[in-house]
């Protein structure tokens, strides 16, 4: 499991007050129990934590926290990108 997936399980546990969900990362949010303004607070907190700004639509792509991993992920490295090409 990747660092970003790990910190994505850990931010969720808070969120919904559960034990580990490692196990569930290919789970559906709504399954996990967000619900649709439940998520939305989530994206808040993610962005938040990663610096980061989350379309709602994309993150619904892939309704999991392993897709939510994997669209930040790709985020970050789209962010670091114009300081990489600048150095």
């Amino acid at each position: 499991m990747n660092s970003t997936l790990e910190e994505l399980c850990i931010l969720a546990q808070r969120e919904l007050g559960t034990e580990a969900l490692n196990g569930k990362v290919e789970t559906p949010f709504v399954e996990l129990g967000l619900d649709s303004l439940g998520l939305v607070d989530f994206m808040f907190t993610v962005e938040d934590h990663f610096h980061i700004s989350i379309e709602h639509d994309r993150a619904l792509q892939q309704p999991t926290l392993a897709g939510l991993a994997a669209l930040v992920d790709e985020l970050i490295a789209a962010k670091a990108q114009p300081l990489a090409a600048a150095a």
